[in-house]
């Protein structure tokens, strides 16, 4: 199973229950992501990172900031986490411009899932985690998606 698809069959596991408390709809999340190989771990970040660095568009960034007037970097990010945690057929539909709905809701929460999961597996605290990905899930680091002409310049300078 490629790295993707195992993210996708994690993210399966969400407690939907307790919508409104992002942290108890991802625990289980947490909880198998800690019983499994430091690699399935980090797998699972490069495979979020690799999902978030190609929603990171210009074309992406103006519907949200169409949406949120006052978007900024971190929202723009936080907006994208929404895509991942909806599923791979609704992550497609944002990616392709179709769904439009997810760019005033944030999923910060998502972000964090590696990290927790690590820490717990390893007893540690969270900014003991290792690993870094191979693509930055950072606005604006997905310059090919940034080279659109238009009119407006690109992430936000906080």
């Amino acid at each position: 199973m490629d790295r993707h698809q195992f993210f996708w069959n994690t993210m399966e596991r969400c407690a939907w229950q307790y919508e409104g408390n992002d942290d108890k709809v991802l625990r289980p999340v947490v909880v198998y992501l800690s019983q499994q190989d430091d690699d399935a771990i980090f797998a699972f970040h490069d495979a979020m990172s690799e999902l978030l660095y190609a929603l990171d568009t210009k074309d992406l960034a103006e519907a949200c900031q169409r949406a949120d007037p006052s978007m900024s970097d971190d929202s723009f990010l936080y907006s994208r986490c929404v895509a991942l945690i909806n599923g791979p057929e609704y992550y497609e539909r944002v990616r392709s411009g179709i769904q439009k709905e997810l760019w005033d809701m944030e999923f910060e929460a998502l972000l964090y899932v590696p990290g927790q999961a690590w820490a717990r597996k390893h007893r540690q605290e969270e900014d003991a985690y290792p690993h870094v990905p191979p693509v930055s899930l950072e606005t604006g680091s997905n310059l090919d998606g940034w080279k659109k002409p238009n009119s407006w310049e690109g992430p936000c300078q906080n």
